[in-house]
């Protein structure tokens, strides 16, 4: 005997879907596009396992995309190094997403010191000038007027 289950799949990737598919195919999943609900019956005998990873994917998912906003219309989409505007995605280095999430995760300045400390894996082959060409480089691939200096400090998120 099959219960069936309703989950709202707003905001779930499509690959999460199809994976559940693939794993669980004797599942009956059903979709009505226009409410974004998933209508799923599962046999009484995978429901317990299903659930639990089911929602142990989901957490893994969620908890490895992280999208943050940084202006409206503007993400920096931490998971695929990216910075999605309006009209284009802007690719980031590996340091540049290093950079962001320091900027994101932190209230304060981040000062030039901690720059080097997680930037540079010889703290003395990063100098001040190739800090400022690396944030004006940075700079351009966000919304203008977000990233300031702090003059002779750092770096802060507006």
């Amino acid at each position: 005997m099959s219960e069936s289950i309703q989950v709202d799949i707003s905001g779930i990737k499509p690959e999460v879907l199809i994976d559940l598919q693939t794993k669980y195919n004797n599942l009956n999943i059903s979709y009505a596009n226009d409410q974004c609900i998933m209508q799923i019956n599962i046999p009484k005998s995978l429901q317990e396992d299903f659930l639990l990873n089911t929602l142990n994917n989901f957490s893994n998912d969620f908890n490895t995309s992280r999208l943050y906003e940084l202006k409206p219309f503007w993400f920096f989409d931490e998971k695929n190094s990216l910075i999605k505007s309006p009209n284009k995605h802007f690719v980031l280095t590996k340091r540049e997403v290093l950079f962001l999430r320091m900027l994101i995760t932190s209230d304060s300045i981040i000062t030039y010191e901690d720059m080097t400390k997680v930037l540079s894996e010889n703290q003395d082959d990063l100098t001040l000038n190739a800090m400022r060409l690396f944030t004006k480089n940075l700079k351009k691939k966000l919304p203008s007027n977000i990233l300031k200096n702090i003059r002779n400090t750092g770096y802060k998120l507006f």
